[in-house]
């Protein structure tokens, strides 16, 4: 049996010159497909995704740069009064209160879009929660915190 590199080589040599430039051409114009739809498209389309996160993350960078900054509250009464006065002026009933230090561990229950709001509100002053809990009782919602209060107090 014959190596098939020789049998290639006698079937070139007895093709007619202008078999072998079509076929010439043909395996060029084959390559160049293959290097087109095996390299090119991918690389096009890896930098079009690229292009859209790099876009993606440059708005939200503008949006975040445009954000007011957390509103710090100056408040010269103690953590617990002022939160406690908020929570129920918000319509939310304070079960428990605790404090300990710069500490504080509160549970209070209510409506739950108003006791949302009430926790973006706490976190927008300044304060830092430590822990959150959150439990549905009927129709109302139960959260249990730890709050710390924020270093400029």
């Amino acid at each position: 049996m014959k190596p098939i590199r020789i049998v290639l080589l006698a079937a070139w040599r007895r093709m007619a010159w202008r078999d072998r430039q079509a076929l010439g051409a043909l395996v060029l114009v084959s390559a160049a497909t293959v290097a087109f739809v095996g390299l090119w498209q991918p690389a096009q389309a890896r930098l079009a995704a690229a292009e859209r996160l790099y876009q993606q993350r440059l708005a939200l960078a503008a949006e975040i740069n445009r954000a007011p900054p957390p509103a710090q509250a100056n408040d010269p009464r103690p953590l617990s009064v002022s939160m406690s006065e908020r929570a129920q002026a918000d319509g939310l009933d304070v079960q428990q209160l605790e404090v300990q230090d710069d500490t504080l561990r509160l549970t209070l229950s209510g409506d739950a879009r108003a006791l949302l709001t009430w926790l973006h509100c706490t976190e927008q002053n300044g304060a830092i929660l430590q822990s959150l809990i959150l439990d549905t009782r009927g129709e109302r919602l139960e959260a249990q915190l730890v709050v710390r209060a924020p270093a400029h107090r």
